[in-house]
């Protein structure tokens, strides 16, 4: 595998780059977080105009047919920028339905979502329960030709604005996904707000009823096509936090070359930088692991334990990054309007979107087999 983009890879990458620092200002981000949708429609229509949206979805269904790979290059500079998580949820949204609708469902949704005139996401975790489907409280029965839905989801991105939402029900024989209108009566959304600003939802299901046309798939088999889904979607959300990471390291080196203490700059200092050199090695160690799961799940390759390196390596490399970034900034960084906020927010939330650290950390000792007799200490 090659690690380093393409010329042609690099080319998309350093215009996706041009367009974000244009777009988003300070001033204007101030605006957006004020919006319950966390941007307004002008950015939303340059993002669909250069065909974002559509990046990764099928050519059939509008959209460019990227690679994971390539995608994951766009994505890390959407997290470089901070940019609105709603483009990341969109982008989500896509390739979910992509993974679990029907035809028809895809036929009538997918074009839309690639012009950035449709949003469904995701709703599958529960308070009590995000990977264990036996634990799951929503359910959905069928009833002749209709289908009823009850139940509750939470941590749901950006459902303020999603027409739909693609649900994760049991059906008494194992999990349905079942296409969910938001404006269906019986749904409510309720906006949530989160330290990352980044647009969580509760969504609450009373006794809905769809169409049986409204079930994605098979009835009851659902949740390996979920997990599979999962593992694609955590490491595209790793290529997110290497972006945001980078963009910490660079805003800290730029501040110790230029802040002063004792009459020299931070910078000569051997502990300053040597933090700051622990910041670029986890980085770069960060960059390759998911880099390497992206490409391996591009290329039909299994991946389940380069995935669990990355997630694991990575939520925490950005993380730490954000605390030293903080510790090196000193009172500055403790200012909450810094920009640096941000993205320590958004370290901490996508350290745990999709599982956290802790649970891909036992998926990786599950894929090297240290509980060969089934169970593990806790």
């Amino acid at each position: 595998m090659q690690l380093a983009p393409t010329e042609e890879q690099e080319a998309i990458r350093q215009a996706a780059r041009r367009f974000l620092a244009a777009e988003i200002t300070r001033e204007r981000r101030l605006a957006w977080d004020r919006t319950a949708e966390g941007h307004d429609p002008a950015f939303w229509e340059a993002v669909a105009r250069l065909g974002w949206f559509g990046y990764g979805l099928p050519a059939a269904y509008g959209g460019q047919g990227a690679s994971l790979l390539d995608l994951g290059l766009l994505v890390e500079e959407l997290g470089r920028a901070a940019a609105p998580f709603g483009v990341f949820a969109a982008i989500v949204g896509g390739l979910a339905l992509t993974a679990l609708g029907t035809p028809v469902q895809k036929r009538a949704w997918l074009p839309a979502m690639a012009r950035g005139e449709k949003l469904v996401t995701l709703a599958v975790a529960e308070e009590s329960a995000s990977t264990d489907p036996a634990a799951f409280a929503t359910v959905v029965r069928r009833r002749g030709s209709t289908l009823r839905l009850a139940g509750e989801k939470r941590y749901v991105l950006q459902g303020v604005t999603a027409d739909a939402f693609l649900v994760a029900a049991r059906d008494g024989r194992g999990v349905s996904a079942v296409l969910v209108p938001a404006d269906a009566p019986g749904v409510r959304v309720e906006p949530q707000k989160t330290f990352g600003k980044d647009r969580q939802s509760i969504v609450r299901l009373k006794d809905v009823a769809l169409p049986s046309s409204a079930l994605a798939g098979r009835p009851g088999a659902a949740w390996p096509r979920f997990t599979a889904l999962r593992t694609r979607l955590a490491a595209l959300l790793c290529a997110d936090m290497i972006g945001g990471a980078d963009a910490v390291l660079e805003m800290t080196t730029r501040y110790v070359c230029e802040r002063e203490q004792f009459g020299v700059k931070l910078g000569t200092f051997q502990a300053v930088q040597q933090m700051v050199a622990v910041m670029a090695i986890e980085l770069e160690g960060a960059r390759h692991v998911t880099r390497q799961a992206l490409w391996r799940l591009a290329e039909g390759l299994p991946a389940a334990r380069e995935v669990a390196v990355a997630k694991a390596w990575t939520g925490r490399a950005y993380r730490e990054a954000t605390l030293t970034a903080h510790q090196l900034h000193g009172g500055a960084g403790y200012v909450i309007e810094h920009e640096l906020h941000r993205y320590s927010a958004r370290a901490k939330e996508a350290e745990l979107r999709f599982g956290s650290t802790e649970e891909w950390l036992e998926a990786l000792a599950d894929e090297l087999r240290l509980a060969r007799d089934g169970a593990r200490s806790r």
